[in-house]
């Protein structure tokens, strides 16, 4: 049974964070040359809850990470906005304050377009083959895992799993694990342009009249023509059935923990909003703020997760404690399912001692 250290609310500040974080400092810290990774969400432009630039910094310095060989790294997305492509994504996270001195550097993981890609060969237990994740986890050592446990539109709820899952993946393995079928052209809003159909190394775009369409059966998912469309007329058809969402989420996931070493998960108890932190205006949090845990087990860590935001008040007049906030708002995206198909592949365990800091 795994640990999961909780912090209160009222404790975090940078004792609080050293006490919570002590069984986890890495060996021989600043005398290596490992490269580390600190996965964050800097946040969606417009959205204000995600985890402040000071609370990372918090968890670096406690962590004593080695300078000048660790870096802030998150992927690019499928859908339009600044977190579509590098350069756009980093000045992003600069605006949200993420940035030198006070941060390490804030690199995006999967390169320029979100195209570049690292593949892992999945057990033969799993679903999926291989996961197509960021090219960066190739040459990274270990990382570090900061996540903001919210809700979410197709998990339930987000967290260490979510984070590791999604949060890892190449734009195709985004795509892999949200969508059932292949992008497809919005003709209305197409102009003909050919710029999709020059960067499709599979060829599965051609031009018919006044429009361009995909072949689906030659599609490879790379999402390449995504990034690549001017105006935004190749979509995506987010329909994927619950339970296959996120059976290939936490199997990514698993791939994430199979390609670097991550010592520790944090989650952050904090504006729990009911939608994630890509929401470009968020909700109203459903819980009063309660605080931060860790843990050297994803499965363990989001379920003590889950079981202290259940166990909250909430603020909604509709809800009760010891309800699943998530699941009064989404009956339909039961995120507990993560949690069973994470143990049952072997990601984690659900058992836990919460010990309280």
């Amino acid at each position: 049974m795994n640990d999961v250290r909780f912090l209160p609310v009222e404790k975090m500040d940078p004792a609080g964070f050293k006490e919570l974080l002590a069984p986890y400092l890495f060996s021989s810290p600043g005398s290596n040359n490992d490269l580390t990774a600190v996965k964050i969400h800097p946040g969606e432009e417009g959205n204000s809850s995600y985890i402040p630039a000071s609370l990372v910094k918090m968890i670096i310095q406690a962590l004593d990470l080695p300078e000048r060989r660790t870096f802030l790294t998150d992927t690019t997305v499928l859908y339009g906005g600044r977190r579509m492509t590098a350069p756009d994504y980093v000045s992003l996270a600069y605006d949200h304050g993420f940035r030198m001195p006070d941060l390490p550097p804030f690199i995006v993981a999967d390169g320029l377009a979100g195209t570049d890609e690292y593949s892992v060969d999945l057990p033969e237990h799993c679903t999926t083959d291989t996961a197509r994740l960021a090219s960066i986890l190739e040459r990274t050592d270990n990382a570090v895992m900061i996540s903001h446990f919210k809700g979410h539109l197709l998990a339930g709820f987000g967290g260490a799993i979510k984070h590791l899952g999604m949060g890892w993946a190449a734009k195709a393995g985004k795509l892999y694990q949200h969508s059932s079928v292949m992008p497809y052209v919005k003709e209305d809003k197409c102009t003909l342009c050919r710029a999709c159909i020059s960067v499709c190394s599979a060829s599965a775009i051609k031009q018919y009249a006044e429009t361009v369409r995909i072949n689906e059966s030659l599609c490879t998912g790379c999402g390449e023509c995504i990034q690549r469309c001017p105006v935004g007329a190749i979509r995506i058809s987010w329909n994927q059935e619950s339970h296959t969402f996120m059976q290939r989420m936490a199997e990514y996931a698993l791939g994430a923990t199979m390609a670097t070493r991550i010592p520790v998960y944090v989650n952050f108890l904090i504006n729990i909003s009911p939608d994630c932190d890509c929401m470009r205006n968020e909700k109203p949090p459903m819980v009063g703020d309660i605080g931060v845990v860790a843990s050297s087990d994803p499965v363990a860590i989001d379920q003590a997760s889950l079981d202290l935001v259940t166990a909250a008040s909430p603020l909604e007049k509709n809800a009760s404690s010891g309800q699943d906030k998530f699941l009064h708002i989404r009956p339909e995206r039961d995120g507990r399912e993560q949690l069973a198909i994470g143990e049952k592949i072997g990601l984690g365990s659900r058992d836990y001692r919460l010990v309280k800091i």
